[in-house]
C-alpha cells in the first residue's frame, strides 16, 4: 500500500475508488493493489471507515464550490500555471477534482494519525492487535521471546523488534504476560491507568478506560506506577495483587496467583511460526515438542486448541502442515515426509 508515501498517482486512484468512479474491472484490479500486510489492511480499514463517516456530515446547504473553483482557476491562470482557455473543460471535471482533493486531504490526516498513534514515543512503528468477542485467547510471541496471551475485546500494540535499551508495549483490556528475562532491557507496559515495569516474570493484567486496573503476579516482581500520579508506585511480588482505587495503589495477597487457567483453555494462533506455537505448548502442558529442522519450525500456522490431548494437538499440526511425528524418549519430533524424524533436531 502506498498511502503515506509520495505517490500522487496512487492517492488519486484511491480517491476514485472511494468515490465509486471506477468501473468493475478497475475496481477489482485496485483492490488487489490494496491487499498487503497486516499493517496495510489496518490502514486501509481506517481510511474506509473515515470516508464512510464523512457521508453523514454533508450539510444541506453546501458552500458554492463552483464559485470557489472559479476563483482558484482565475488565480492559476494569472500565475501562468494553467492555460487561460481551460476554464470550461476544468469546470466539467471540477466536482470530481474536489472529491479527489478531499480524499487526498483525508488520506494525509489518517496517515498522520496512524503514524503518531502507534509511534508517539519513538520512531519505531508499532503493530496493533485487536481481539474480537470470541472466547479464544489470541497468543502472540514477541521478538524477544516473551509470550502474550490476549483476552477477548482487548487491544495490544508492540514493535516488530525491540530497539535501544527498553521493550515498550501498550495494552487495553486483559492479557497474561510471560516475559523473557533481559536485565539490560526492562519490559514496560503502558495501560490507560498505569505503567508496569518488569525484567522477567509472569503476571495477569486487567485494564479499562481509566478504571478497573488489576494486576496479579505469578512469579518474579513488577513495579506499578500510576500514570496520572507518578509519585504513586508499588512493588508487587509473586502471590500478590494490586488494584488502582481513587488515585491510590492497593496491594493485597492473591489466591489467584498461578491459577489463571483462562489463557490456556482455548488458545488461538494466527499466522504464527510453528516453533513459537510449540514453545507455548511446551510451557503450558507436559509436552516436549521439537522439529527435525529449522525450516519446519519456520512454517506458519493458524490453529485453535481447545482441550486437546498432546496426541490430538500433534495430529492437528501434522495434518495442517503435512508433517509426520515420532515419539522418542518422551519427545515428540515433527518432521516432513522426506527427512528422517531425528535429523537436525532443534
Amino acid at each position: 500500500m502506498k498511502t503515506g508515501e509520495n505517490n500522487r498517482e496512487f492517492d488519486i486512484d484511491l480517491a476514485r475508488y472511494l468515490c465509486n468512479e471506477m468501473d468493475q474491472a478497475e475496481k477489482a484490479a485496485f483492490e488487489v493493489r490494496l491487499s498487503g500486510s497486516e499493517e496495510d489492511d489496518i490502514m486501509t480499514g481506517k481510511i474506509k471507515e473515515k470516508w464512510k463517516a464523512m457521508e453523514k456530515y454533508r450539510e444541506p446547504a453546501p458552500p458554492d464550490a463552483r464559485k470557489a473553483w472559479d476563483k482558484l482557476h482565475a488565480r492559476l491562470c494569472d500565475e501562468g500555471l494553467i492555460p487561460a482557455g481551460s476554464r470550461q473543460q476544468a469546470g466539467r471535471f471540477m466536482p470530481a477534482l474536489l472529491r479527489v482533493a478531499a480524499v487526498i486531504i483525508l488520506l494525509a490526516g489518517i496517515a498522520s494519525a496512524f503514524y503518531f498513534g502507534f509511534s508517539r514515543k519513538s520512531n519505531v512503528e508499532m503493530v496493533q492487535i485487536n481481539t474480537s468477542l470470541e472466547q479464544s485467547t489470541l497468543i502472540k510471541t514477541l521478538a524477544d521471546g516473551s509470550v502474550v496471551y490476549l483476552a477477548r475485546n482487548s487491544v495490544f500494540s508492540f514493535p516488530q523488534s525491540f530497539e535501544n535499551d527498553s521493550r515498550d508495549v501498550e495494552l487495553k483490556g486483559e492479557a497474561f504476560f510471560d516475559i523473557t528475562p533481559d536485565p539490560g532491557k526492562p519490559f514496560k507496559i503502558e495501560t490507560g491507568e498505569a505503567i508496569i515495569e518488569v525484567l522477567g516474570t509472569a503476571f495477569n493484567v486487567k485494564t479499562g478506560n481509566g478504571s478497573n486496573f488489576e494486576l496479579i503476579v505469578d512469579r518474579g516482581k513488577v513495579k506499578v506506577t500510576l500514570k496520572d500520579h507518578p509519585s504513586v508506585s508499588e512493588l508487587v511480588t509473586a502471590g500478590e495483587m494490586v488494584k488502582a482505587v481513587n488515585s491510590h495503589v492497593v496491594k493485597s495477597k492473591s489466591s489467584a496467583a498461578g491459577s489463571h487457567a483462562w489463557y490456556i483453555q482455548r488458545m488461538q494462533f494466527k499466522d504464527e511460526p510453528l516453533h513459537n506455537i510449540l514453545n507455548v505448548l511446551n510451557r503450558n502442558f507436559n509436552t516436549t515438542f521439537v522439529t527435525a529442522n529449522q525450516e519446519i519450525g519456520n512454517q506458519k500456522l493458524t490453529v485453535t486448541f481447545s482441550g486437546e490431548t498432546p496426541e490430538m494437538m500433534t495430529n492437528l499440526i501434522c495434518q495442517a502442515l503435512k508433517l509426520k511425528s515420532q515419539a522418542k524418549n518422551g519427545t515428540i519430533i515433527l518432521s516432513d515426509n522426506t527427512s528422517g524424524p531425528g535429523d537436525d533436531k532443534q
